[in-house]
């Protein structure tokens, strides 16, 4: 059966698989015979996830630690629990004033401010305020009444977040507004990784922030990188939905299954719908593949709001994007591009739709 090729694996939203590479070394075969590349691995928990980097190569040790050590820098300024980071202190000063913020901050909500216009809302990062008041993934979770619903959407509006440029600064209109990166700052964080360990001679390395990956080049046995997208539904047709065959792609998934809690037969998951305040319950599960890992992490969510007919005719739109969907009926949708990288092995006997 499919599912025998994937005993062992550790699964997160993306797997890694078929990657027998335990030791420190791996056998890299050329025209001189076998080598060895020298294997660096590291994980910290940060962004709510656990990182973790592996790099092949004699440039590997030392990259690996800066490429940790610039997440955790990312990690620390776009922190919206920490009310000392760059956006902590945003969210102090909604209605206020403006606050002058880091080139990367800024950087990452102006893509994130391109995204919310190019989906009409759909992506927008003023949600913090149904962040705090859900409090999904924390002791204090729970279903608001209509009322509270109603009063935190109405802080939502990606349109009262005024950028400046000229001044590098960012102003939230109201009172009680509130800026959350969850959406977008793994990403971000990710992409500056590869372009460190690219820059420091590692051309074989995989990133992995939980539902983010990055693999640079290729496996160091020469093959692409492959990669699992895990089955929102394991109970339904295994654990792993599809592989996708990756050479130089980053991937990003989000899900209903991430964080959540069930009350009275309802899921309730952390993927808020910007215009009706609650859980969006168009999509199940999003997977992006992509040459930027902040686009992907803004499209994820995005396409998951949209849903399936809205998101996926933007992804077509977009250049070097695809995206794989999972229905809340269980159907997978599946973008032309895509396609071209994607094995779909989640058991037969489950609703299944690839075409598009």
């Amino acid at each position: 059966m499919r599912r025998n090729r994937l005993i062992g694996l550790v699964l997160t939203a993306l797997i890694v698989v078929g990657i027998s590479l335990a030791g420190c070394r791996v056998q890299e075969r050329g025209p001189g015979g076998a080598q060895t590349a020298l294997e660096v691995k590291r994980t910290e928990f940060m962004m709510d996830t656990v990182v973790t980097i592996t790099a092949y190569g004699e440039a590997a040790p030392a990259a690996v630690e800066e490429a940790l050590a610039e997440m955790a820098r990312i990690a620390d300024l776009m922190s919206a629990e920490d009310p000392g980071s760059e956006v902590g202190r945003l969210n102090a000063a909604a209605g206020q004033q403006p606050v002058v913020l880091s080139a990367d901050t800024y950087e990452l909500l102006a893509l994130a401010q391109h995204y919310a216009e190019l989906t009409d809302g759909a992506f927008d990062v003023t949600v913090r305020p149904l962040v705090e008041l859900w409090g999904i993934g924390k002791k204090n979770e729970y279903v608001p009444d209509k009322a509270r619903i109603a009063k935190a959407q109405a802080l939502v509006n990606w349109r009262d977040l005024v950028l400046d440029p000229d001044t590098r600064t960012a102003y939230l209109k109201r009172p009680g507004m509130g800026v959350d990166l969850g959406g977008a700052a793994k990403g971000y964080a990710a992409d500056r990784a590869r372009q460190i360990l690219a820059e420091r001679g590692v051309e074989s390395a995989l990133i992995d922030a939980g539902g983010n990956i990055w693999a640079l080049g290729r496996h160091p046995e020469g093959k692409p990188w492959r990669i699992g997208i895990k089955n929102p539904r394991p109970d339904h047709g295994g654990s792993v939905l599809a592989i996708v065959t990756s050479e130089d792609d980053t991937l990003v998934t989000s899900g209903d299954y991430e964080r959540y809690f069930i009350k009275g037969g309802v899921r309730y998951h952390h993927i808020f719908n910007p215009r009706t305040g609650e859980p969006a319950r168009a999509s199940m599960a999003v997977t992006i593949i992509a040459k930027n890992s902040a686009q992907a992490d803004i499209l994820s969510t995005a396409v998951f709001v949209l849903g399936p007919d809205k998101g996926l005719a933007l992804v077509e739109g977009l250049k070097d994007v695809g995206c794989v969907l999972v229905t809340p009926n269980e159907e997978i949708i599946m973008t032309p591009s895509a396609k071209q990288k994607v094995e779909i092995v989640r058991e037969e006997g489950v609703a299944s739709d690839t075409r598009r």
